[in-house]
């Protein structure tokens, strides 16, 4: 029993100290990108016309990015609660739980059965109600509007990136079938508008 015990710990220090080394290259590669989107922003608004259509279509597509990421990061950070309690703890703290449309017990004062709940099927996490909560944002937010769609459909996709590498190169399962779901659901919108889904792994 004391051989698992240690072993687990061990490979949770391992997961800590990789995640700790690469935090800070994935950030500066975040803000380099971030940046590089500012700058074509800039240049499309002083297009008018057309470039203010690509700079909408833009916007969408990050506000898809981050609204992606932020419902990954806290279903990562819940399941992995039940792993290491204080990692998870530091990255949920950051997470504004009330923007997601989340407004139940805070999840940092939560026990192990509400957290569970939480991620439940039937949970605010779970994988069917953050899929649809994500798929939801991107369909509707583009409403018939097949181009803007799949800037969405991008956006959402980077978000998902983003979120992995935060957390390492890879999400827990549940974050993954969630990822998987809320693909499939965008494609299939994006298929009935007429347009074509080419890549649709995150």
């Amino acid at each position: 029993m004391q051989v698992n015990i240690y072993s687990n710990v061990a490979s949770i220090m391992q997961v800590s100290n990789k995640r700790a080394e690469t935090s800070s290259a994935q950030t500066a590669n975040l803000q380099s990108a971030n940046l590089k989107d500012e700058d074509t922003l800039k240049k499309l608004s002083s297009l008018g016309g057309k470039g203010m259509t690509q700079l909408y279509f833009m916007e969408f597509a990050k506000q898809s990015m981050s609204v992606v990421s932020s419902n990954a990061n806290a279903q990562s950070g819940l399941w992995e609660s039940f792993n290491d309690a204080e990692l998870a703890s530091s990255l949920l703290s950051k997470i504004d739980f009330a923007a997601l449309g989340y407004q139940g017990k805070n999840p940092l004062s939560m026990n192990k059965e509400e957290l569970d709940f939480l991620i439940s099927e039937k949970g605010f996490f779970g994988v069917g109600n953050t899929a649809k909560r994500i798929a939801d944002f991107v369909v509707q937010g583009a409403g018939e509007d097949p181009e803007k769609l799949k800037k969405g459909f991008e956006g959402m996709k980077r978000g998902f990136e983003q979120a992995k590498n935060l957390w390492g190169g890879k999400l827990p399962q549940i974050s993954q079938d969630t990822i998987n779901q809320a693909i499939e659901s965008v494609s299939k919108r994006i298929d009935e508008l007429g347009g074509k889904t080419l890549n649709l792994q995150a």
